[in-house]
């Protein structure tokens, strides 16, 4: 059976918030926004770009972390014929770029 009056008791708050409660809450919230609008920003200015014609950007994955080399000519033609390219994992990353550049 419910408590008289308990639903009021519990869903009212203790106090109200002050003005200078309410104004840092306002300026709490325009810095979390402000973060999130600046974050965006950088992640679209700072995107790498493509690679260059006749090239191909892989990432290569190794014990120690990896990287992103950009082969062009005659190294992507070699990488993209040998047998790294062709095995997992690089073959549903790199064979799609080889194809693309024109090396398969």
């Amino acid at each position: 059976m419910p408590l008289e009056g308990h639903w009021e008791r519990v869903n009212t708050p203790l106090r109200e918030l002050t003005g200078r409660e309410r104004h840092l809450a306002w300026a709490i919230g325009g810095l979390i926004t402000l973060a999130g609008v600046v974050t965006v920003i950088v992640l679209i200015v700072t995107s790498s770009p493509s690679a260059a014609p006749g090239c191909i950007r892989v990432d290569l994955p190794s014990t120690m972390g990896g990287g992103t080399p950009e082969l062009c000519g005659g190294a992507a033609r070699s990488f993209c014929a040998s047998p790294v390219a062709h095995q997992r994992p690089l073959e549903s990353t790199a064979l799609p770029k080889c194809r693309y550049a024109g090396y398969d």
